[in-house]
């Protein structure tokens, strides 16, 4: 089944409700709410099901569709810019993220993510700062936050990136990945591991 026919289908199911005269406001808000749920999560089945069939610009248009519906998500936008890596573009990303970002200005994982693009696809450290920096001042958690640290490093920022690593240690004591990159920076000995450490600058956690 065509995946337009199949959201037609959906929204005949979910919206006939909303035609009638004595419909509340609150009801129809609510069955609007859950139309908009369906759609968007159809959506994103067709957009997986695109992925998994190698279609790519076919998932990101899918995925744009959910963007429409509902731009707070920052799913999509994330998605849609990830399977765009690839076309050695970087304007047509980031317009993906500066969106999500503009739509959600207060959520840390949206300026991690372009953050993200530009350490990890762009090696541009200095590009990649300031959203790394905006992300961790509105409260990205670890271990996602430790890609600031790194980042600072790159950029010759020693003392910085050991000032940072200390404010995680604070308020982490038993962060080890912490506990290490004082120690390096610093010349310490630094203490045994106890489990393995992530990644960051290779893997998004």
């Amino acid at each position: 089944m065509r995946p337009y026919l199949v959201i037609l289908l959906a929204a005949c199911v979910t919206l006939p409700g909303m035609a009638r005269a004595d419909i509340a406001p609150l009801e129809a808000r609510a069955l609007a709410t859950d139309a908009v749920d369906t759609l968007c999560e159809l959506n994103k089945r067709v957009a997986t099901g695109y992925y998994h069939s190698g279609e790519w610009d076919k998932s990101v248009m899918a995925m744009d569709r959910v963007i429409v519906l509902d731009p707070q998500d920052i799913e999509p936008y994330s998605s849609a810019a990830w399977l765009l890596w690839g076309e050695n573009n970087p304007e047509i990303v980031m317009d993906y993220y500066l969106r999500m970002i503009a739509a959600n200005p207060t959520e840390p994982q949206a300026y991690f993510e372009a953050g993200y693009y530009y350490y990890i696809n762009q090696r541009n450290y200095a590009a990649a700062l300031p959203y790394l920096e905006k992300s961790v001042a509105l409260g990205l958690s670890s271990p996602t936050r430790h890609l600031y640290g790194h980042c600072l490093e790159r950029l010759g920022r020693a003392e910085d990136a050991l000032a940072f690593w200390r404010t995680v240690l604070a308020e982490e004591p038993t962060n080890e990945v912490a506990q290490r990159q004082i120690a390096r920076l610093t010349g310490e000995t630094p203490p045994p591991a106890t489990s393995t450490e992530e990644t960051t600058e290779s893997t998004k956690q």
